[in-house]
Parts: C-alpha cells; structure tokens; sequence
C-alpha cells in the first residue's frame, strides 16, 4: 500500500462495493489494509473514519490515530497459524470484529492493520469481504487492496467458519500471495 501515500484523496477509499444492502446500514466497504508503520506514516492522508487494529498480547501499538474507542477497535492476537499457541486467534476476535463493521455508518472508511500488514489484517479483511460477496470476488478484491497478502490460514478459517463458507473462503487464500490476480 506504500502507493497509497501517492494518491490524491479521491482514489483512497476507493468502495468496494457501490451499494451494499448486505450491510445494516448500506457500508459500501471503504477499506484499506496496511502495517503498523504505513498507518502510522499516512494516519493524516488517509484520515480514516474508523481502525482495527490487530497486535500480539505482548505487544504494545505506537502511537496511531487518535480516533474515540467506539470507532478504535483492538484485537490481540499474534500471526500463529497453530489453533493451539497460546496467542492464536480466538473465535471471539472475528466476532468482534464483525460487529464492529456491522455499527459502521454508510461513509466509514475503515483502516485495518496489523504488525506488517500482511497475514492477520488480511485475513480479516478478507473474512469481511466475503460476507458481502462470494469468496472468489472477495479474494479478488483483496489482492486489488493489497497484492502482497498472505492471509494468516487460521484467521481465515475462523473467519469461514463463523461465515458458514465450508471451506471456501480457505481455498481462496491459498492463492496469495500472487503478484497477478487470475480470475
């Protein structure tokens, strides 16, 4: 996302979707995906209406955008794709994260980053992609968000489970990371 910071202000947020009835109060899915630093660095270019933030238990986040807790949501988990480790991701993480897109208003645009902005943000990105479009699609438009994915595996398969996508969504991130998207 580093050619983010080179965009005028009309390209970022670019929605992904330009209705969205899917979504309690028609979100169009304003998002970018980046690392902790990319945030850090373009926290006023890009100006996000809302973050999620996703760091490991031990960690602490630098000084990020200041936004009020409503619209600051911070998930601990670390990159582990081992169900077991201690610092894997919990069902209840996707949960919440899920509810906190669905409080989103209609022109939220929403900043989702991790450590370095590669396997947990887009994982859950990807996980709320697909509960407005099918799995294929919300693939394909992660890789437009953020070619260099490589969506944490297990984050992805809570993220299928709690969609009911029976695997889907899974396959799906076996694609990544691809320097071109093949539809």
């Amino acid at each position: 996302m580093a050619l983010a910071a080179q965009a005028t202000e009309s390209e970022l947020y670019r929605p992904v979707l330009e209705a969205n009835p899917e979504h309690a109060n028609g979100w169009p899915v304003r998002v970018i995906v980046s690392s902790q630093t990319e945030a850090r660095h373009n926290r006023v270019l890009w100006a996000p209406t809302h973050l999620i933030s996703i760091r490991a238990p031990a960690s602490r986040l630098l000084s990020m955008i200041e936004l009020p807790p409503e619209r600051h949501l911070e998930l601990h988990f670390g990159d582990a794709t081992d169900p077991d480790a201690p610092d894997a991701a919990r069902f209840e993480a996707v949960e919440a994260a899920f509810a906190f897109v669905d409080s989103l208003p209609e022109d939220a645009h929403l900043l989702v980053h991790c450590l370095r902005g590669i396997g947990r943000s887009t994982a859950l990105t990807l996980g709320i992609l697909a509960r407005y479009m099918a799995p294929e699609s919300a693939a394909a438009a992660l890789h437009a968000l953020r070619p260099e994915a490589k969506p944490n595996r297990h984050v992805v398969g809570l993220c299928d489970a709690a969609l009911g996508l029976k695997g889907k969504l899974a396959k799906q991130a076996l694609r990544f990371p691809a320097k071109v998207w093949k539809g």
